[in-house]
């Protein structure tokens, strides 16, 4: 049971932060431990979340998938390139919106899954730690389906639900200006990293469009896409040369003069506006669903806090129809590939002891929303196709 109140006291830090939202995401492995065997406390736990999130007034915005598949799935050689993979995440993902449509009515099937493609099908550093672009186009193409398919089963349990993706989005620039291959190198990674998967949306074509022949046509996508959830964070560096045995490199360096992260990214605010511009086009309402800087010092993260949430402010006056902004993350957690060590969270978190201890920046969060940009009622759906002349104020979230 310790882990139950930790996370209704939890809950309670949202209330001391002025969210009206919470972003989490269900961990297939523990209530699925093995094929077919649901945990039923485990289920019970999750149903308990979102419940004790509408107690408070606040909206419960669930993931169905964030990166990671139950280790039964692996052992059967098992990945997002085979058909049998998506079947049986189309399964357990239909269970869950099953137990929960009663409480949730925002959901996201996939968390990056560009990420995920390029870390585990390319680069070779995630599981299934698979390399090749054929392989990548398939996984993302399967992922898409899932998407797809999810989008039909939870509207027809729930009509007025809504449903998106949370898709990473990084601002390339070319590390040398004047130089004609990190130009083209840059333009590439850009299509392949940020737009495939948007181009995908709005045409039903999946392409890699640095290997044409190497395409999906037909993917049952056009309107299957209540919002977009955008993850911002850096902007990242593009150089190509073919006298270097790595001929194109991606990094990160400070040319903006706001100091790196302690995840060596760079602090770049106006990336934020570069990427909900260019996703605008797409035309369905955008909720930024993660944002967030890994700083130690409590000054470095209310700028990074502060500085973001002005550039959302001011797409917000453009015109463009951002309906929230979720902070990444209300706790310090677990980075993937880095562990413990980064620090991400509104709430410093003692790992030895489970003790919370709030940032000055989640005092700056509850600021920042208490200022105006927390004025939608909890509660409020997202409109699919809301009035493009008056758009409602941006929502203050927190994310897990």
């Amino acid at each position: 049971m310790g882990h139950r109140i930790h996370e209704q006291a939890d809950l309670a830090l949202l209330d001391a932060i002025g969210s009206n939202a919470y972003r989490f995401s269900v961990e297939w492995s523990r209530v699925e431990p093995a094929r077919g065997r649901w945990s039923a406390p485990e289920v019970e736990r999750y149903v308990g979340i979102a419940a004790g999130l509408r107690e408070r007034g606040i909206e419960p915005v669930v993931t169905l998938h964030h990166f990671t598949s139950p280790a039964w799935l692996s052992r059967e050689g098992l990945d997002w390139t085979h058909e049998a993979f998506l079947e049986e995440f189309v399964r357990f993902a239909t269970g869950i919106v099953e137990a929960l449509a009663g409480h949730v009515r925002v959901w996201i099937t996939l968390n990056e899954p560009n990420v995920q493609v390029a870390g585990g099908f390319i680069a070779g550093l995630t599981p299934p730690g698979r390399h090749g672009f054929v392989a990548a186009h398939r996984a993302l193409a399967n992922m898409l389906r899932a998407h797809a398919r999810l989008f039909g089963i939870i509207h027809s349990m729930s009509p007025a639900a809504q449903v998106g993706i949370a898709l990473n989005t990084l601002c390339f620039a070319p590390d040398r200006e004047r130089s004609r291959m990190d130009r083209w190198a840059t333009g590439v990674a850009d299509r392949l990293y940020n737009d495939a998967v948007i181009e995908a949306f709005r045409t039903g074509v999946l392409a890699f469009r640095v290997l044409p022949f190497t395409q999906v046509t037909g993917l049952p996508l056009r309107g299957r896409l209540d919002f977009l959830g955008v993850n911002y964070y850096t902007r990242a560096f593009v150089t190509l040369s073919p006298f270097r045995r790595a001929r194109h490199r991606y990094f990160w360096d400070d040319r903006a003069g706001n100091g790196l992260s302690e995840m060596g990214w760079e602090t770049y605010p106006q990336g934020l506006t570069d990427v909900l511009r260019r996703v605008s086009s797409l035309g369905v309402p955008l909720l930024v669903t993660e944002n967030g800087t890994a700083e130690s010092t409590d000054e470095r993260k209310i700028s990074y806090l502060r500085g973001h949430v002005a550039e959302v402010a001011r797409c917000r006056a453009r015109g463009i129809d951002v309906r929230g902004y979720f902070w990444w993350s209300l706790l310090d957690n677990f980075e993937w590939l880095v562990g413990l060590g980064p620090r991400f969270g509104l709430y410093h978190v003692d790992f030895d002891t489970l003790e919370r201890r709030p940032t000055r920046a989640a005092a700056e969060f509850a600021r920042l929303a208490a200022a105006g940009l927390g004025t939608i009622k909890a509660g409020t759906d997202v409109p699919s196709h809301p009035p493009r002349a008056s758009p409602p104020s941006p929502q203050m979230r927190a994310e897990q």
